[in-house]
């Protein structure tokens, strides 16, 4: 009977230990999404470019306002991420971070924050809305003579840690999905739709996620943060190199 009990301890302790990693990743998107009202990350125009540059707006959201290097693909560079907006918030300040500041170029970049925001139920609906607003923005860019550029979202990894191991190795023995899981199911969905609108719509496209994964499909772990979810310096630079590959053609 000891024995039992003791074994009935463990297994609560686990079962609390896996609650507890699982939702690590989800508090640091929840923190993501406190951002700061109308901040970005560099407040200089597109207006400003030097004489024989194209203007570029990148939009997004925190990992867009993390790309601050601004030395690639020879373009003047305006970078508009906002931390932890979804992409109806970026469609609602198209015109004025975008279509204002009369770019060449503007980089589409970012939904992942429309997965975390979602429940499980509710995920269908909130992507087909997420596809709808990439749409209007392409659209939008478009027929204001902007060139549009769309890039796929990466994917994420667990937070590194005791708890998250443990809480990798229930979610296998039951079968489950963790929330890791969840969300790279859901952006590699996502972004399978996003390069065939692309083939589709004949827009250049900006294939991020391949860069940073390994053969599963996660965020390589020198891609990423502690937190398993914002990107590494090593990530932004490789990106950086491969958009002035790409769009310097």
């Amino acid at each position: 009977m000891a024995k039992w009990s003791a074994w009935r301890v463990i297994a609560a302790t686990l079962a609390c230990l896996s609650c507890s990693a699982m939702g690590s990743l989800g508090h640091a998107a929840a923190r993501d999404g406190k951002k700061p009202e109308g901040k970005v990350l560099r407040s200089d125009s597109v207006q400003e470019t030097p004489r024989g540059k194209k203007g570029l707006v990148v939009i997004g959201a925190s990992y867009a306002r993390g790309w601050t290097d601004a030395s690639w693909g020879g373009f003047a560079i305006v970078n508009k991420g906002v931390d932890g907006e979804q992409s109806f918030e970026m469609l609602a300040r198209f015109k004025r971070d975008v279509l204002d500041e009369r770019p060449d170029v503007v980089i589409i970049w970012g939904f992942i924050n429309d997965i975390f925001r979602s429940n499980r139920e509710g995920i269908d609906p909130a992507l087909e809305r997420t596809r709808g607003n990439i749409t209007k923005m392409v659209d939008l860019a478009r027929a204001n003579g902007i060139k549009p550029v769309i890039a796929t979202e990466v994917t994420i990894r667990g937070r590194s840690g005791v708890k998250e191991t443990i809480a990798s190795w229930i979610g296998r023995i039951k079968g489950g999905e963790s929330y890791q899981d969840f969300v790279n199911r859901h952006v590699l969905r996502t972004n399978q739709w996003i390069r065939e609108y692309s083939i589709e719509q004949r827009i250049q496209l900006l294939d991020f996620q391949p860069l940073l994964a390994d053969g599963a499909g996660r965020r390589k772990r020198e891609y990423a943060m502690e937190d398993g979810s914002h990107l590494s310096a090593l990530a932004y630079n490789r990106l950086s190199q491969y958009a002035g590959e790409i769009l310097s053609k």
